[in-house]
């Protein structure tokens, strides 16, 4: 999905702003440039996933969404790992979604909150299965 966001700020930065560059050059050309600034800000953070992995160690587990968000989680603190949830919960406040465009697959509820009363962490995961591993490892509890 973040390429083919990408992809289409880039055909909106040849289609729409060179043409108002060529008809328009004092408000293309600044429009032009402002947007290929974006195409490759976006380039930079789809490559900054493979960068930031999540990761665990120390018990702790950190969770990256590329260079944009961070969060760490102590594993004394995940009261469970959930791979469904009720319908609607994405659009409740009290949680973090790490999945950004995506469908998270995986749904970390908390003991204590988190920042401003945060309960719940949502995040997409390329490999659910060595996830689930990994903390089955550490005696995280899924449902």
């Amino acid at each position: 999905m973040m390429w083919v966001m990408f992809a289409l700020s880039l055909l909106e930065l040849i289609a729409v702003h060179f043409f108002v560059a060529i008809k328009w050059p004092y408000v293309g050309w600044p429009l032009t440039i402002i947007s290929a600034i974006g195409a490759i800000g976006i380039l930079v953070w789809i490559r900054s996933f493979r960068k930031k992995p999540h990761r665990l160690a120390d018990g702790q587990l950190t969770l990256n969404f590329g260079s944009l968000k961070s969060v760490t989680l102590d594993l004394a603190n995940i009261a469970r790992i959930k791979r469904g949830w009720e319908q609607g919960a994405l659009e409740k406040k009290g949680h973090i979604n790490l999945a950004g465009i995506a469908f998270p697959n995986r749904c970390i509820e908390l003991v204590e909150p988190l920042e401003k009363g945060k309960t719940r962490v949502f995040v997409r995961l390329d490999d659910p299965g060595a996830f689930d591993d990994a903390l089955s490892d550490c005696s995280v509890v899924f449902e």
